[in-house]
């Protein structure tokens, strides 16, 4: 069985693609009120690296559509009923989500940066259940779910000339608004790119995969309507499901307006489909 929904993850951008080594050139100053940060940094700028400032506060926006397998889902009638609802099959489902969630980052070390995310998730999925003991009965089954997503991560990064390497982890829980419902992401995400100036902008490019370890479970109520009663029955749910595909692939750009103000906008497709915006502030 399939589910197609939009449940967002949070993923996070690192922004390590300033931690590249050209030729060569005079220190960079550092600026920051933070200016201890990152630790040897000092001595990367001695040789030449274009450091980032070592704190950042940023903004994400993001939409996600995902297939998930269904692993295991069970129907609990909530009052007496002459028959057993055992067998429920879920049918391919969509729906749409957004995520909203704020990014707190330091730069412990020149290849090493750490983070923390507090965000905000929303969406809904529509699915057809069918009961095959019963006739094949058939009923709409509806998820409207909201949340809090919280969690953090680490990245280490690589670069030489004009290029550069970073492998991104993190994880994040939602807890949502449905019952006991949760979901709970494990993302890694390696990139390879190429960072400079082009046509008077100083930006990136990269490419790169992202793997999302994503189990969600959903424990809620809803109310069924069953031929020969007189009413809606209630019943309980617990629906557990996985990421049908973990990995896809991935590419953005990021712009560079200014030492301090950062724009980003990433991509993913083949296996899962999504689109993030990020805007941020270092200092």
């Amino acid at each position: 069985m399939h589910i197609r929904s939009c449940f967002t993850p949070l993923l996070i951008l690192p922004f390590a693609i300033r931690v590249l080594a050209g030729d060569p050139a005079p220190a960079s100053p550092n600026d920051s009120p933070f200016s201890f940060l990152p630790i040897w940094g000092e001595q990367a700028r001695e040789k030449g690296y274009d450091l980032p400032l070592p704190i950042g506060i940023g903004v994400n926006f993001m939409n996600l559509w995902q297939d998930y397998d269904i692993k295991d889902i069970q129907f609990t009638p909530l009052v007496p009923l002459p028959f057993p609802i055992e067998g429920v099959e879920v049918s391919r489902a969509e729906g749409d989500g957004y995520s909203l969630d704020g990014r707190v980052d330091v730069w412990l070390f020149p290849f090493l940066n750490v983070y923390g995310v507090l965000g905000y998730t929303k969406g809904d999925s529509g699915a057809t259940a069918t009961i095959p003991g019963l006739g094949n009965l058939q009923f709409p089954f509806v998820l409207d779910y909201e949340g809090v997503t919280f969690g953090g991560g680490a990245t280490v990064a690589y670069a030489y000339k004009q290029l550069f390497a970073s492998v991104d982890y993190n994880y994040t829980l939602t807890d949502l608004d449905i019952a006991d419902s949760k979901i709970t992401a494990h993302v890694v995400t390696p990139r390879v790119g190429w960072h400079g100036d082009l046509g008077g902008l100083k930006g990136a490019a990269w490419i790169g995969t992202m793997y999302q370890g994503i189990a969600q479970e959903f424990r809620g109520q809803l109310s069924v309507s069953v031929p020969g009663l007189p009413g809606p029955i209630p019943v309980r749910y617990a629906v557990d499901q996985e990421a049908t595909d973990p990995w896809n692939l991935i590419f953005g750009i990021e712009w560079q307006i200014n030492p301090r103000w950062n724009l980003v906008v990433e991509g993913g497709v083949l296996g899962r489909e999504q689109i993030l915006t990020s805007l941020t502030f270092r200092f």
